[in-house]
C-alpha cells in the first residue's frame, strides 16, 4: 500500500530533522530532559546488547506507561523471553532502574527519523514490537513493517484532542494503524472510536494499569516520616504539574487560617521542577526555612510546614501515611493520573475536572464515592470529617478489586503471535 501524501511529507520532514537533532538535544539537555552521557542512544546507536538476542520490544513513553507494564514483562521474563524497553523521559529511565531487573535491558528511544530508526533495528534482533498507550511513531511503524517485525499497540488511549487532530488526517491513521496486529484499548471511549472508523484488529480487554502492582514501601523511610512529622495533619498533592501548586498553595493558606497543626506535601510529576516550586511557594505562602526537599534528606523539624518530594518511586509511602490524596494532572489539561494506583492504599482521591485519560476509571470511583472532584469548599468540608475520609478509601480499593485481568490476556496473544504467528 502507497503511503499517504501526509506520511510521506512526515518521512521527508524528518529526513531533514536530522540536519538539527543535535541543536534539539543540547536545548533539551540544558533543561534537564536528556541525560548528556547517554546521548548516542537517542541518535539510534546501540551498543550495549547482543545482536544475536531475540528481543519483545516494548516502548512505555514514561513513568506511568512503564510502571503498567511492570506485571506483562514479569510474566514473560517467566518464560525466558528477552525484553528490551525503552522510554522517552528521565524521570521513565531512572525509574526503570528501580523497578526491573538487570536481565531486563533498557534504553532511551531514538527520535523518530528515518536514519535513526533504521540505525536503530538494524542493531537488534526485534521479534515483536509493542507500544504502549499512544505512541505512535511513523518513521518505527513502517520500518518494522518493512522488516516484517509483528507490532502491538497496547492498552491505546486516544484523548478527544488526538481525535480531533488525526480526523484531519484519517488515511494516515489508517495506514499506521493497519500496521498493528492487535490495537488493544484501555477505555471503552477509545474502542468505540476505533471501532467507528472500521478496524477490525480492534480488542477491548481492559486497562492493564489496573493489575500493576501495589506500590512498594520502605518500611524504614515510613516510620522515620511519621516520627518526624508526629501528630500533624498532612495535605498530600501527588503527580501535580506546572500551574496546579498555586491551586494547592492557595487551598493551604485558607486551611491554616483555622489551624496551624498542618504540613503539605508536594510530589510533583516531574521532580526536577523542585526548585521552582521551592521559589513558588515563598511567594504565596511559605518561608524558606519552613521549607524541606526529599532528595537534600533535610530534616524535619516542628517548623517546617513545607515538604517537598522531589524524587521518583517514592509515593507509597505517602499513600501510606495520608488519610487522602490531591492526584494532579487534571487541574489543568493534562488528562489526570492513574487514580487505582492511589486507590490501592485505601486512600480517597480528589481531583481535579480534566481526568479525560482516565474516564472510564473516575466513573467507576464516582459511583462508588471513591473519589470526589476538588473544589477548596468541598476540601475543606470533607478534610476534617475523618470516618467519611475512611470509608471513602475503603470504596476506592474495593472499586479497584472489581477490575483486572488484561495483563494475563495480554500475555496469551503474545504467546499466539510469537508460536503460531496470529
Amino acid at each position: 500500500m502507497f503511503p499517504p501524501l501526509f506520511i510521506i511529507f512526515y518521512r521527508a520532514f524528518t529526513h531533514f530533522l536530522n540536519l538539527f537533532t543535535w541543536i534539539i538535544f543540547v536545548i533539551r539537555s540544558m533543561r534537564k530532559k536528556e541525560e548528556w552521557i547517554r546521548k548516542k542512544e537517542r541518535f539510534g546507536i546501540v551498543d550495549i546488547f547482543d545482536k544475536a538476542d531475540n528481543y519483545i520490544w516494548f516502548h512505555a513513553a514514561s513513568v506511568g506507561e512503564l510502571l503498567s507494564i511492570k506485571p506483562l514483562v514479569q510474566k514473560l521474563l517467566n518464560e525466558n523471553y528477552d525484553i528490551l524497553i525503552t522510554t522517552t523521559t528521565v524521570s521513565s529511565a531512572n525509574l526503570f532502574k528501580k523497578v526491573f531487573p538487570d536481565s531486563v535491558k533498557h534504553q532511551y528511544i531514538p527520535y523518530d527519523t528515518p536514519k535513526y530508526t533504521k540505525r536503530f533495528l538494524n542493531r537488534l534482533n526485534i521479534e515483536l514490537a509493542i507500544f504502549v498507550e499512544s505512541e505512535i511513531w511513523p518513521n518505527f511503524i513502517m520500518e518494522c513493517k518493512k522488516r516484517n517485525i509483528p507490532l502491538l499497540l497496547i492498552n491505546a488511549r486516544f484523548s478527544d484532542k488526538s481525535f480531533q487532530y488525526w480526523g484531519y488526517a484519517k488515511k494516515s491513521l489508517n495506514y499506521l494503524l493497519g500496521s498493528f496486529k492487535f490495537i488493544l484499548p484501555q477505555n471503552t471511549k477509545t474502542h468505540n472510536w476505533f471501532k467507528k472508523l472500521g478496524y477490525e484488529n480492534i480488542e477491548f480487554l481492559g486497562n492493564i494499569k489496573h493489575d500493576a502492582e501495589k506500590l512498594e514501601i520502605n518500611n524504614d523511610k515510613l516510620e522515620a516520616l511519621k516520627k518526624s512529622i508526629s501528630n500533624k495533619k498532612i495535605i498530600l498533592a501527588a503527580s501535580t504539574h506546572h500551574g496546579e501548586e498555586e491551586i494547592i498553595f492557595s487551598l493551604f493558606n485558607k486551611l491554616k487560617l483555622e489551624e496551624d497543626n498542618l504540613i503539605l506535601i508536594i510530589a510533583p510529576r516531574h521532580p526536577e521542577r523542585a526548585e521552582f516550586i521551592s521559589d513558588l511557594a515563598i511567594k504565596k505562602c511559605f518561608k524558606s526555612k519552613q521549607i524541606k526537599f526529599l532528595s537534600k534528606n533535610d530534616e524535619i523539624s516542628y517548623e517546617t510546614k513545607f515538604i517537598i518530594y522531589d524524587k521518583i518511586g517514592e509515593l507509597g509511602e505517602l499513600y501510606t501515611l495520608a488519610d487522602f490524596v490531591i492526584l494532579g494532572g487534571a487541574f489543568k489539561s493534562h488528562g489526570g493520573h492513574n487514580p487505582f494506583e492511589p486507590a490501592k492504599f485505601s486512600i480517597p482521591i480528589f481531583t481535579g475536572p480534566n481526568f479525560y485519560n482516565f474516564e472510564d476509571d473516575y466513573k467507576n470511583l464516582f459511583e462508588v464515592e471513591g473519589a470526589i472532584k476538588f473544589t477548596e469548599d468541598s476540601f475543606i468540608k470533607l478534610y476534617k470529617d475523618k470516618n467519611r475520609l475512611i470509608t471513602m478509601g475503603k470504596n476506592a480499593e474495593r472499586c479497584v478489586k472489581k477490575f483486572g485481568g488484561a495483563t494475563e490476556d495480554i500475555f496469551n496473544i503474545i504467546e499466539g503471535i510469537k508460536t503460531n504467528g496470529y
